[in-house]
């Protein structure tokens, strides 16, 4: 496994504006901020950086304002030296004559930016420290004892483990866009292979190996913190919304637990509920509600 103990990702190998939108990616899913707290976080720094704006900034493929860019890198959460060498590189790039020109002001913006497939290469991310758990998240006293170790398993939501679904690589099933999410089919021959990492008491890594892509994680589309946000891999980076805390129940299943990503305390369920027992059906962030959808079982994966 990579080891995900490193600082913020930074601009210095970026060569094109396309390349150094992604490394702002990067740094706001290091953050763990949302859109909205990326907002709060500027305002009480004393800048103006709209949620909109920042979706619109991070969809395009050309150099944001620099006031944008040291307003973002202070709201990632950024000191002054480190906010300079992100305005240091966007300076580098604006001078290059084959780089997307710069000073666009931002728009509203019209899509949601979509995101992308993990890297073919594990570890080409930007790699993040692991970082305390929301507070509210609590592992119960006596529970530790039942919680999975290091290793290769199956996720089965506990609403079809008699059908033999586990939770694997599928597609929206509306066509809305053509991304890999993870989705609830067939356990056998099931792709990728699914490994647990813990990164603390409690919670874990849910990362895939693919055996085309490399490595992934699955995290919460965008960082969001609403219901039917989507799960999706993404570079392993260890922010918050790609961190889980497992919590053991005995109901509606014995042996089961509860899968909570930490950035938002809600639970991972299916997106059409307990009803949901199609081949395909996506898993998303949503409410609480104790239903079998949000609960899995998982049992070490054959060999």
């Amino acid at each position: 496994m990579e080891d995900h103990r490193a600082g913020p990702p930074g601009p210095e190998d970026a060569t094109t504006a396309a390349e150094f939108v992604t490394a702002m990616r990067q740094l706001r899913l290091w953050s763990g901020l949302t859109y909205r707290q990326l907002e709060g976080k500027a305002q009480a720094a004393g800048y103006v950086l709209p949620s909109s704006t920042t979706a619109t900034m991070l969809g395009r493929t050309t150099l944001p304002r620099e006031q944008l860019v040291t307003a973002y890198a202070r709201a990632c959460g950024l000191g002054d030296e480190d906010a300079e060498r992100w305005v240091a590189a966007r300076r580098r790039l604006a001078m290059d004559p084959e780089t997307n020109p710069a000073g666009e002001p931002a728009e509203e913006p019209s899509a949601k930016p979509r995101r992308n497939w993990w890297p073919l290469v594990a570890g080409v991310a930007a790699l993040a420290a692991v970082a305390a758990t929301v507070t509210a998240l609590v592992i119960r006293p006596g529970s530790l004892e039942k919680l999975p170790a290091d290793g290769r398993y199956l996720l089965r939501p506990a609403h079809v483990a008699d059908k033999d679904l586990c939770i694997g690589e599928g597609k929206e099933r509306n066509q809305r866009t053509d991304r890999v999410l993870a989705v609830q089919r067939p356990c056998e021959g099931l792709v990728p292979d699914t490994y647990l990492e813990a990164v603390g008491e409690g919670v874990y890594l849910i990362k895939w190996r693919h055996p085309k892509e490399g490595w992934g994680c699955l995290s919460v589309d965008g960082a969001f913190l609403d219901d039917e946000a989507l799960i999706a891999p993404d570079q392993c980076t260890s922010a918050a919304h790609q961190r889980f805390l497992l919590e053991p129940v005995s109901a509606p299943e014995p042996r089961g637990f509860v899968l909570r990503p930490v950035h938002s305390g809600k639970c991972v369920g299916v997106l059409g509920g307990p009803a949901d027992v199609e081949v395909g059906a996506e898993i998303m962030q949503t409410t609480c509600s104790g239903k079998a959808d949000q609960e899995f079982l998982v049992d070490p994966a054959p060999r």
